[in-house]
């Protein structure tokens, strides 16, 4: 008998990552350069469910991508790195070539999904998800359902605005890839973000300053989604996360202020990610099941 098995397509601005999804994990894990076009961005997911066809069967395909997804449209609204995803009913023209049942949401939300469903927030009733990359994204997962909002703009936390002065917001100050070019100008020679973070480890003052402020901001901004939305916890996600420096000073900037300020409301419990880059496509896996009526265990 031929295992089920639903497969899985997380889109990012640079590359596209594949899997499935089958006995309760994520297999045979892949990547391949983000297309130029739609068209090749439909051949390569098609050449991937193809591959995937031959030994399993396909219970449907679940879609991780950037924008603002419209879950009742099927269109991918607002903009991103790929263009040529937005404006369109994309999910269903998927389906359509794919020949199979696709779902579609977006990625920070998916991230939150899967650490709602499979991760650091298992075992809570409401989590916050912040996922920082060359951006900021987030997610607001209600038991284990995301709130989109009015407007698609549930958890778009990187819009929020950090210094009232200048409109610098969340997105500007605390993304590695902003600090890396900033600091990189400063020193006259090309620094990536996790060198950043490695130099101040080592007492680079300059790198420390860089990385305070990208501390001290998410650290606000957790605060205030602690006293926003009381979650039951705040996950922090992205490529970052997984920085040893990163959670200590974070949860030091809410300690200075909780011990400098009688009236400052919940304390945040704040933690980093269980699955990093594999959360978005466990998130896509329980977007689909949600979408289709299915369970985790039908898969």
């Amino acid at each position: 008998m031929t295992m089920r098995a639903l497969m899985t397509v997380d889109v990012g601005g640079t590359s596209i990552k594949f899997g499935y999804y089958a006995n309760h994990q994520l297999h045979r894990l892949t990547d391949c350069p983000t297309p130029a076009t739609l068209a090749d961005y439909y051949r390569v997911i098609a050449a991937q469910k193809d591959a995937l066809a031959g030994d399993f069967n396909l219970v449907g395909v679940a879609v991780s991508s950037p924008g603002a997804v419209n879950k009742k449209t099927g269109v991918i609204e607002g903009s991103s790195a790929i263009d040529y995803i937005h404006n369109f009913p994309i999910r269903q023209q998927l389906a359509q070539r794919l020949k199979t049942q696709v779902s579609l949401e977006n990625d920070a939300n998916c991230a939150g999904l899967g650490e709602s469903f499979f991760g650091a927030g298992k075992d809570c009733h409401t989590i916050v998800a912040i996922v920082v990359g060359s951006g900021v994204g987030g997610a607001i997962v209600e038991d284990h359902r995301v709130r989109h909002g009015s407007h698609l703009f549930g958890g778009e936390f990187g819009y929020m605005i950090m210094r009232p002065t200048s409109g610098a917001t969340l997105s500007h100050l605390v993304s590695p890839v902003a600090a890396a070019k900033a600091f990189s100008k400063k020193v006259g020679m090309p620094v990536t973000g996790k060198e950043l973070f490695a130099r101040a480890h080592d007492g680079d003052r300059d790198a420390q300053q860089f990385v305070d402020q990208i501390t001290t901001y998410l650290a606000l901004a957790c605060y205030n989604l602690q006293n926003s939305f009381d979650p039951d916890r705040i996950i922090i996600g992205g490529a970052v996360s997984a920085n040893p420096v990163l959670l200590p000073a974070v949860k030091r900037h809410i300690a200075a202020w909780q011990e400098k300020n009688t009236d400052v409301g919940q304390c945040p419990e704040v933690v980093i990610s269980k699955f990093h880059n594999q959360a978005n496509q466990l998130g896509a896996v329980v977007d689909f099941c949600q979408s289709y009526g299915l369970t985790i265990g039908q898969i």
